[in-house]
């Protein structure tokens, strides 16, 4: 489908329930309860989505929902892989409703259920050393269903990686080939000494020209530390 459309959250998220349903008819046989499709700010430090465990959201009339959550960091991607980060979370959801356990280590390390699930519903699953199976790619079918079914220019936003105070963040590849935030602290850490007795102390932001060693009353000197 060729049709372009306008960049917003708004035509993201319809794009997204749109296609919930579609693969949930295709893969689930349309048993997976409806669930709130959110994109907030990546709070976990490289996932491109999560699924809420319990039901988070709830109406006026009291009734409940889960929360599948794209990170907002990570929208701007090809549109088969935001749509196979939507189906990594449906599977997720499967499994939760059915009271499969599919990860552990506080939830992050994706075991055998979940590859096993995940390659029956059209994914590519790789392992990772450190999280298990959580690596998943589209399959050549799973491209094609996004061809004929995902409307082009939905996926065209992305907010920038921050720090908390809105500051721009630095990111690395990671070992699973997700983009890690560098710690600030390894960023800017400074040592400063004295040029005295050669007394040492940290310090996590630039104090230059403020620091004095008492015994020696010499202002410390200094030196950018990566520790």
């Amino acid at each position: 489908m060729s049709k372009q459309f306008n960049a917003t959250l708004q035509s993201a998220i319809d794009e997204l329930q749109r296609n919930f349903k579609k693969l949930n008819d295709i893969y689930f046989q349309g048993k997976l309860e409806r669930p709130i499709i959110a994109i907030l700010s990546d709070i976990t430090s490289g996932s491109y989505g999560w699924i809420s465990v319990n039901k988070v959201w709830n109406t006026k009339d009291n009734k409940w929902y889960r929360e599948i959550n794209l990170s907002a960091e990570y929208l701007n991607r090809d549109t088969e892989l935001v749509i196979t980060t939507l189906l990594h979370e449906m599977v997720h959801l499967y499994h939760i409703m059915n009271d499969i356990q599919d990860t552990s280590r506080n939830n992050t390390y994706h075991n055998g259920r979940f590859k096993e699930t995940a390659e029956r519903v059209g994914l590519i699953v790789e392992k990772n050393d450190r999280y298990g199976y959580c690596i998943t790619k589209p399959t050549p079918e799973l491209i094609e269903y996004v061809k004929q079914n995902t409307r082009a220019g939905c996926f065209k936003l992305e907010r920038q990686r921050t720090y908390k105070d809105g500051s721009p963040r630095t990111t690395t590849t990671g070992t699973d080939g997700k983009e890690k935030t560098i710690s600030r602290t390894k960023q800017s850490m400074r040592k400063y000494t004295c040029p005295q007795c050669g007394l040492t102390i940290r310090a996590t932001k630039n104090v230059d020209n403020r620091l004095k060693c008492v015994d020696c009353e010499e202002i410390l000197v200094s030196l950018i530390s990566n520790e």
